[in-house]
């Protein structure tokens, strides 16, 4: 069986090639679809001979342009990458599993970001290799439309593109427009939320991360991430209204790091901005952090790189410290800093 790489591109000469070299070990077919590059992307492409290229008018809508950029394949099987992204670890076998099986793989994307002038890694699992009569749906974080079996694939692919590229600008205007055809839709105002935050409007976050939690069912494949997006917007704002999304979570997220990690620094903040009223939360913060290294020895979930060891180890030194247990600030330090984090080091230099 055949496999192809759908690809849409703008803008992306600096990053389209490693994606291309990469990928094309495991594929049969590369078709590209130029979406309306103003810098050399074209002319990159084009030194590529076995290389596929169309050109597709841009109509605000990711679904379309992906949709023809399939319906340009001729293989059985569809692999989508980004051009901000490339394979790091797989095989053509694996994808060959994932046919003989007639199902949706599921790849483990590991995207990097900076914050505070630090560089972190976060991980999901997300739907892009299907057959080719599937399709996508949604202007915007488009999702694949199928009721075919989804399973994770042994292929891990780096996606780059938010380590200097700010796509809220981009992706705000599409997720309103779409609210508008689709005012009750969860995952809309989910990323319209998540987008929000990461400009760091935090109330207009706040209002539309709600909304999705308020029409969102557990069982939907983003609901961990929601309440992760409404729990480092909580601890912004320092919401009261937080502490129930947490109470209501405690048992459906109990095995991911990330939810107690953000529990934890929640509790921090909010105590620390409201200390009289938030005494009795104190214990918590130490127990949230604490929690992250005990589930870290079972079976659990972890987004963001670091919320089950070095992460938690941090902010437990954080905590101690600030409470005046010198001694055990230092040991969670000194447990981060074996393990690489530069933070852990800058404070135990100045203790």
């Amino acid at each position: 069986m055949k496999i192809s790489l759908a690809m849409i591109v703008k803008n992306e000469e600096k990053s389209v090639t490693k994606c291309i070299l990469n990928a094309k070990k495991i594929v049969d077919e590369i078709v590209v679809v130029d979406t309306g590059s103003t810098d050399s992307t074209l002319k990159v492409l084009k030194e590529f001979s076995h290389i596929n290229l169309f050109r597709f008018q841009w109509e605000n809508d990711f679904s379309k342009a992906r949709n023809f950029a399939i319906e340009q394949c001729t293989g059985d099987y569809i692999l989508v990458l980004d051009a901000d992204e490339y394979v790091t670890f797989g095989k053509r076998s694996e994808l060959e599993k994932i046919m003989k099986q007639h199902q949706i793989g599921r790849m483990k994307i590991v995207s990097k970001f900076k914050k505070d002038g630090q560089v972190y890694e976060a991980s999901s699992y997300i739907s892009r290799f299907f057959p080719k009569e599937v399709r996508f749906t949604g202007a915007i974080h488009e999702q694949l439309e199928s009721n075919l079996p989804r399973v994770d694939m042994k292929l891990t692919v780096a996606h780059t593109g938010y380590l200097d590229k700010e796509k809220g600008s981009r992706n705000i205007p599409i997720l309103h427009q779409e609210l508008e055809k689709y005012p009750n839709d969860a995952y809309y105002h989910y990323q319209l939320g998540k987008e929000y935050r990461l400009k760091r409007e935090f109330q207009q976050s706040w209002l539309y991360l709600m909304k999705a939690y308020k029409l969102a069912d557990d069982r939907y494949a983003y609901y961990n991430q929601l309440i992760l997006e409404l729990l480092q917007t909580g601890k912004e704002l320092a919401d009261k209204g937080t502490i129930s999304v947490i109470v209501e979570n405690e048992i459906k997220l109990k095995h991911v790091t990330d939810f107690h990690f953000y529990k934890g620094l929640f509790y921090l903040d909010y105590c620390l901005k409201h200390l009289e009223e938030a005494i009795n939360l104190l214990p918590n913060i130490e127990a949230s952090f604490l929690e992250c290294i005990a589930i870290s020895k079972k079976k659990h979930i972890e987004y963001l790189s670091g919320t089950a060891s070095f992460l938690a180890l941090y902010n437990l030194g954080v905590y101690y410290e600030a409470i005046g247990a010198v001694p055990n600030a230092k040991r969670y330090y000194m447990e981060s800093a074996k393990l690489g984090y530069e933070p852990a080091k800058t404070r135990l230099s100045a203790m």
